[in-house]
């Protein structure tokens, strides 16, 4: 047997199988990178509304999807500055207003990292810029944000929940009322500790 026709033999039989193992190559390579290209338009496409449930899925997925290589280490390490930033614990309304200003910051160089794996060429200033979000939009966003943070605050014991009372509440009806509430209670528990013998000698007329 010749070598052309040992050649043809192998050619047969090597075919389809090198044409299935590159098509399926080409499939993971393409479908790698589907996915980060959804996290990339996702997060551009939300980056005025970071509260919105897309923006956070897609941040979360950062990790899974954009480990997988030195070319990607510039976006990892963006990524990880962003988080940091976004897990930093603020309490007065001035240190939120700052608290947000960095992490648009840090959200653009991401945003730009991640484009420049990807092949885009967008650059910051209209990464930052080029927004639209209604003024409603995000004033409710900060608003809720407040809201939140101070609640939390509440719950952790760190602030009180502020209570007031103007002098027209505290009517005179209202005194007596709990005047007589009070007397009731003092009445009740007097009687409790007679009944258990916790009143002895005669000490209470």
């Amino acid at each position: 047997m010749q070598l052309y026709e040992i050649l043809t033999i192998v050619a047969i039989i090597l075919g389809p199988i090198l044409a299935v193992q590159i098509d399926k190559y080409i499939y993971i390579r393409r479908d790698n990178k589907n996915r980060k290209l959804w996290i990339f338009k996702t997060l551009m496409a939300t980056r005025g509304a970071i509260l919105s449930a897309a923006h956070v899925e897609a941040l979360n997925r950062i990790d899974l999807e954009f480990s997988n290589g030195k070319k990607y280490y510039k976006v990892i390490t963006s990524w990880k500055e962003y988080f940091d930033n976004l897990c930093q614990k603020q309490g007065t309304e001035e240190q939120i207003i700052i608290w947000s200003t960095k992490n648009e910051e840090l959200l653009a160089n991401l945003l730009f990292e991640m484009g420049q794996s990807l092949g885009y060429s967008f650059d910051k200033v209209l990464i930052k810029r080029n927004i639209y979000s209604p003024i409603g939009h995000g004033k409710i966003e900060k608003e809720n944000e407040l809201i939140r943070q101070n609640f939390l605050n509440i719950l952790q014991g760190e602030k009180t929940f502020p209570v007031s009372f103007s002098q027209n509440d505290l009517n005179q009806d209202t005194v007596n009322k709990q005047q007589e509430l009070q007397d009731l209670l003092i009445t009740y528990y007097k009687k409790q500790n007679l009944k258990s013998g916790g009143i002895e000698n005669g000490s209470l007329h």
